[in-house]
């Protein structure tokens, strides 16, 4: 789960994260006044939204500059996604100083929390190019030690209070990813100053979604109409969906299976166009709203289903197939790989369905086929 900038801000300040003073405006006229409620001479105007968006920041010196540029943000539609921003983060401006990029991550392979820390783009732009990062793995059975933060501080070139500072901020970071059950972390800028240490300027923030039950203040942050609608949909039924940048929509039941499927399309030269895995307990009506959902995708030229039918009989998964066909109206290429119990009666109700529908018999020969039936039909 993803939050918003300002609420991640809030959940690391009080594990004694710095971040800079800011107010949250809702309105033209709340974006003045929290300008001038924090005081100073100048501020940015950062819109809030969940999800990869372009950088919009404001940077403003007056309490009507910050009107203006929260009028222009304000329920504009997110580039690349269907949320729009509801909500401004007035942010008071630090001085330009030298500027660190931090990233704390989950290495589920070996069991390690990793941390990156590298030089930033720039002082308070987020995003910037990070190609060298310094990193170490921690053991959650140790923590984080001050030797960490003094390895990172000497490869950095910090001393003295600067690297006093960062290792502080490192120590309140790993403790709120263990706390918080954040799978990723990431602070861009983390700035440098003389006077106030280290500031965290720009923070993105993931909890995982299976820990939630742990966290009900976080998910109560949880917005739905800043999530990806398909997504939600897939939710609702149980499904374990995730959009992509191909044109070859996936249906698989297990991860594994929808993996090694994908793999197959990549091997073949096509792109997936989502991660769907309906799980093992295949039912009727979980067939039918994965393949809507994969149908309901405009840049899906062709959809390969790979399931294999334990529990449930491929006879009933292919009734499930032809029934979302039918429903939607299949425009496009596809093809079916089924094995498991009742395999032949589930392909022989697909061959005798009408509708044009290809049953492979190998995994291979159904991602092949995919591939040529959307090259021949492009």
């Amino acid at each position: 789960m993803n939050i918003h900038e300002y609420q991640a801000k809030r959940l690391l300040a009080e594990f004694g994260v710095p971040v800079p003073d800011g107010r949250i405006a809702y309105t033209v006229e709340e974006a003045a006044a929290a300008a001038r409620s924090l005081g100073g001479a100048a501020w940015f105007v950062k819109p809030q939204r969940i999800g990869p968006a372009e950088s919009a920041v404001a940077y403003v010196t007056t309490p009507e500059a910050a009107a203006s540029a929260a009028e222009r943000l304000l329920d504009h539609a997110s580039t690349g996604t269907r949320t729009r921003v509801t909500r401004v983060l007035v942010e008071e401006a630090l001085p330009d100083a030298p500027a660190l990029a931090v990233l704390f991550t989950i290495d589920g392979a070996a069991g390690r929390v990793a941390c990156a820390v590298g030089a930033s783009a720039g002082a308070n732009r987020p995003g910037g190019d990070r190609s060298e990062m310094d990193a170490l793995a921690i053991d959650p059975a140790t923590g984080f030690n001050p030797h960490h933060a003094r390895n990172l501080a000497h490869r950095l070139g910090l001393g003295g209070a600067q690297a006093a500072a960062l290792g502080r901020c490192l120590a309140a970071l790993y403790e709120a990813v263990i706390a918080l059950d954040a799978t990723r972390i990431e602070i861009d800028p983390l700035l440098t100053h003389e006077s106030r240490g280290v500031v965290a300027v720009g923070i993105a923030m993931t909890v995982d979604d299976a820990a939630l039950f742990r966290h009900p203040e976080i998910m109560a942050l949880r917005e739905y109409d800043q999530e990806d609608e398909v997504e939600r949909e897939a939710e609702r039924h149980g499904l374990n969906y995730m959009r992509l940048e191909g044109s070859i929509g996936c249906l698989a039941n297990g991860a594994g299976l929808a993996m090694a499927t994908m793999d197959c399309l990549r091997l073949h030269g096509g792109a997936p166009a989502n991660f769907l895995d309906i799980g093992g307990g295949v039912t009727h009506e979980r067939v039918v709203a994965a393949f809507k959902l994969v149908l309901a995708d405009p840049h899906v030229e062709g959809v390969l289903v790979n399931v294999f039918g334990g529990i449930m009989r491929c006879d009933v998964i292919a009734e499930g197939i032809l029934a979302a066909a039918r429903e939607v109206g299949l425009h496009v290429p596809l093809v079916v790989r089924l094995e498991g119990t009742n395999v032949d009666l589930g392909r022989k109700v697909l061959r005798d369905s009408g509708l044009p529908i290809y049953c492979a018999d190998t995994i291979d020969e159904a991602g092949a086929r995919v591939v040529a039936a959307v090259r021949d039909a492009a």
